[in-house]
């Protein structure tokens, strides 16, 4: 079994997105951006801990928090999926297919998706049971489920979920690894741009306004290169183990 070349995935993902980002961008725009865009602009305000907090204090605040902004996280999550889905299907297809096709072909894949995501979270959420090892590791095996199904428009959720568990069959940690260090270093540039548009103005302001656009726009654009990111593993691995050619 051929190693995972990181280095090779890396390099392939920033060339997909370089390649296709006039029609992928618009993608974006409708589904990476304008989400975050919205809840930065008509979202609650995150609530702000009371001076000398004590911890249950802290705590009670969060879960309020959390209350108040979890639909959407859920609308974003939604979006970014079907806006990812409809970009690979623009990257994938091997006969070529325009947007309103990619979009009619994440819309028709919603129930798939759905069934994907249950069955998933219940992995993750037994595997984290044995203090997250497990759960990294089904990272690495689940990397490339939705590039899979995408590619070759599965409708069964097992089917693509085997699929991918087949195609990172001795490569899951590596996998697992590079989409990881993928994460962490999202994390730490969304925190630092998080950071700098905070100090633009209070909600309300012309400020927030400007803000709110540049991290919507960092966001969309981690969320295309991310997807880049796991169409790119689906792509080596694709290629080396049945000899499929992608452009």
């Amino acid at each position: 079994m051929a190693k995972f070349d990181m280095s090779a995935a890396w390099d392939d993902a920033t060339t997909l997105v370089r390649a296709h980002l006039p029609l992928t961008s618009i993608l974006a725009g409708l589904f990476l951006f304008l989400p975050n865009m919205a809840m930065a602009l008509l979202g609650p305000t995150p609530l702000a801990p009371p001076a000398n907090a004590t911890p249950e204090q802290l705590s009670t605040m969060l879960m309020a928090d959390l209350r108040q902004q979890l639909p959407w996280f859920l609308v974003i999550a939604v979006a970014s999926t079907l806006g990812s889905v409809a970009i690979l299907r623009l990257w994938l297809a091997r006969s070529g297919t325009s947007v309103g096709e990619a979009l009619a072909f994440a819309v028709a894949m919603i129930p798939t998706l759905i069934a994907i995501f249950l069955i998933q979270s219940l992995m993750f959420g037994i595997a984290a049971l044995a203090l997250f090892v497990p759960a990294i590791y089904l990272i690495g095996r689940f990397a490339a489920v939705y590039p899979l199904l995408t590619d070759r428009n599965l409708k069964n959720p097992i089917a693509a979920l085997q699929g991918s568990w087949q195609l990172t069959m001795g490569n899951g940690w590596r996998i697992a690894f590079f989409v990881i260090l993928f994460m962490v270093v999202l994390l730490v540039v969304s925190a630092i741009v998080g950071a700098v548009v905070g100090v633009f103005g209070a909600p309300g302001s012309f400020g927030h306004l400007i803000g709110s656009a540049i991290s919507s726009a960092v966001a969309a654009g981690f969320g295309l290169l991310n997807t880049a990111v796991v169409a790119s593993i689906y792509r080596q691995l694709t290629v080396r183990a049945d000899g499929g050619v992608f452009a």
